[in-house]
């Protein structure tokens, strides 16, 4: 492996620590945040508003920082059934099928999220967003909206270290159950 592969492997790593951490922390604070509206709609019998609107938020952001955890990992749903690291005319395919239908999902999704029609950014879904804001907390949704791009140039980066070097080695305990 040349060194240029052995960058992008660790540039991948390191996003994916990154993006791995941040999902756990969304999701532990949507559980809180879930907690407190629990306590608060039937404790006090006075659930404040904004509770429900973070948790959806804190769910999108996790989710989709997780799935992209899980793509790095190989975890994602299988293309194929062929093994993308095997050697020959196999893996060639599995990488090719893995490189087309990812790139028929993200690369649409990343043009029109900096692009509306007529290649005008001004019409593109961050752009719309914007110029909105959030009815429970009052915040700009583009840092909402910026977690389906941000998904996608992540995924971007993590497909380019799954062709070069596979996806990341997972520990599967022994009593895991396959259901493959």
């Amino acid at each position: 492996m040349n060194r240029a592969a052995r960058a992008l492997i660790a540039a991948s790593d390191r996003i994916d620590r990154v993006c791995l951490l941040s999902a756990k922390a969304a999701l532990v604070a949507m559980v809180a945040v879930i907690g407190v509206q629990i306590v608060a709609r039937y404790g006090l019998r006075s659930p404040p508003g904004w509770t429900e609107e973070l948790a959806r938020y804190l769910m999108v952001w996790g989710g989709l920082l997780g799935a992209t955890a899980a793509f790095r990992r190989g975890l994602d749903p299988a293309v194929t059934r062929r093994d993308e690291t095997a050697r020959g005319w196999s893996g060639r395919l599995a990488r090719v099928a893995l490189v087309v239908a990812v790139a028929l999902l993200v690369v649409p999704i990343l043009y029109f999220s900096f692009f509306g029609p007529g290649l005008d950014p001004g019409r593109s879904f961050l752009m719309r967003n914007l110029a909105r804001t959030s009815s429970g907390l009052g915040i700009n949704l583009i840092f909402i909206a910026a977690a389906i791009p941000t998904f996608c140039i992540v995924i971007l980066a993590h497909l380019a270290a799954r062709i070069v070097g596979g996806p990341l080695k997972t520990q599967v305990p022994e009593h895991a159950a396959d259901i493959g």
